[in-house]
């Protein structure tokens, strides 16, 4: 019986390694396109559940006041848009401190 040539390997595409540059642009890149499009929703859908509806009040104005609070040294539109992304390296921050700390007892 004949051997079967071996296949070329074709290259694969691969999540950025842990760790390396593009993966955190990938990462911040994520969570900041979050903050922008999917934030405004939320805070849009939490108000008019908790609050009740009122005047003048629409998804496209929630969106715009966001957005466009970004052009302006509007500190809430920065905090909601770049919130969810200073979390994750709140998380992580902790993550490795802890881990330093269990290392040093071991």
């Amino acid at each position: 019986m004949a051997r079967k040539p071996a296949r070329k390997k074709t290259p694969a595409r691969r999540a950025p390694a842990k760790g390396s540059v593009r993966h955190e642009l990938l990462l911040a890149l994520g969570w900041l396109a979050f903050g922008a499009v999917a934030l405004p929703i939320l805070i849009y859908l939490s108000g008019i559940t908790l609050l009740g509806r009122y005047d003048g009040a629409n998804l496209g104005r929630t969106y715009g006041t966001v957005l466009l609070g970004l052009g302006t040294p509007s500190p809430a539109s920065w905090t909601v848009v770049v919130g969810p992304y200073l979390m994750i390296l709140l998380l992580r921050a902790l993550r490795w401190g802890w881990s330093i700390g269990s290392s040093r007892k071991a």
